[in-house]
């Protein structure tokens, strides 16, 4: 895989009301999980982020490298947001603390992206800042490497929501990037990313139809030794939680398939003499990056959650890693 495409004239905003107003598992000034919204695609002065006109009207033209191809790649892919951006500082943190390197992959974006450069930069300030659009904001999509006293475990690359799943375009194919890895030799960990119903307001019913859609393609064109992991993140806006990390994994699983139609029937175990014990063919995780609370002047700050939640996440991806 050497030069993979696409486009990121998508430029995040932050939406404070966020699940909030769609919940009542917290009060009017804190909130589970904080949600971007788009501004409008049409190219302006202030959102080219060091792209050229080129790459800003042609979704395909962005050229991106993996230069990494031993490496195994973990991809987060979810819809708009789903939480993927707040789930890389959380995971950040926690590796930091356990002794990893996390780092940006520098040759990800050639020099002219300006915008790149300073994420790059900028990124040890985003990841340790208390204010959740710091991250928000800023990093539109990225390439990290996780290392442990010098050996590279994996690679995680974080792109724009729309470019996995747009909820207005629910049918639009995927940008060549997306179909580049897909279509690459290196080691892949797709971590898939699911919600409840009650924190995004673009993903209703119909939109989590059409993305149980997309993951089921999705599901069609991986490589077998691909490896999958739903992630069911803002897991405390439901009634799934025992205690911090230890939650009601069957109901909590039941109640994405109830939300997400059909998007777990393309993993079904079809060996019989395992399917009994593993019916599905995929690793499933809980997770809660933190609270989000806003301060008097409406600036959304983050606490990270409990420790167990990236734990009980790192514990699978590293396993899978390995295996």
């Amino acid at each position: 895989m050497a030069d993979l495409n696409f486009n990121t004239n998508i430029s995040k905003t932050i939406d404070l009301n966020s699940s909030s107003d769609n919940n009542n598992l917290h009060n009017n000034h804190s909130t589970s999980e904080s949600h971007a919204t788009t501004d409008s695609d049409i190219p302006t002065p202030a959102n080219t982020r060091g792209m050229s006109a080129e790459e800003l009207n042609d979704a395909n033209k962005i050229t991106i490298n993996i230069a990494d191809k031993q490496t195994p790649l973990i991809i987060l892919f979810g819809s708009p947001s789903s939480g993927k951006t707040m789930t890389l500082v959380r995971m950040t943190r926690f590796l930091r603390t356990q002794g990893y390197s996390v780092t940006p992959v520098t040759s990800f974006r050639p020099a002219y992206d300006d915008n790149y450069k300073q994420m790059c930069d900028s990124f040890d300030f985003m990841i340790n800042n208390e204010e959740a659009a710091n991250a928000n904001a800023r990093i539109n999509f990225m390439l990290l490497k996780v290392s442990k006293n010098g050996n590279p475990i994996c690679q995680i690359l974080e792109g724009p929501g729309e470019h996995y799943f747009h909820p207005e375009k629910p049918t639009a194919p995927f940008p060549r990037y997306i179909n580049a890895i897909i279509n690459s030799n290196s080691r892949k960990i797709w971590t898939i990313m699911v919600e409840p119903d009650n924190t995004n307001p673009r993903m209703d019913l119909t939109a989590r139809t059409f993305y149980a859609n997309k993951i089921q393609k999705l599901k069609s064109s991986l490589n077998p030794r691909d490896k999958v992991v739903f992630l069911y993140n803002k897991i405390d806006a439901t009634d799934f939680i025992i205690s911090p990390g230890v939650v009601k994994e069957k109901l909590a699983m039941k109640d994405v398939s109830d939300m997400y139609p059909g998007i777990f029937t393309p993993f079904l175990n079809q060996i019989p003499i395992i399917k009994s014990f593993r019916p599905y063919n995929f690793d499933f995780v809980s997770f809660h990056t933190g609270d989000y609370t806003k301060a008097a002047d409406t600036t959304l700050m983050f606490t990270a959650g409990h420790d167990n939640y990236p734990r009980n996440l790192w514990r699978i991806l590293l396993k899978r890693i390995h295996g």
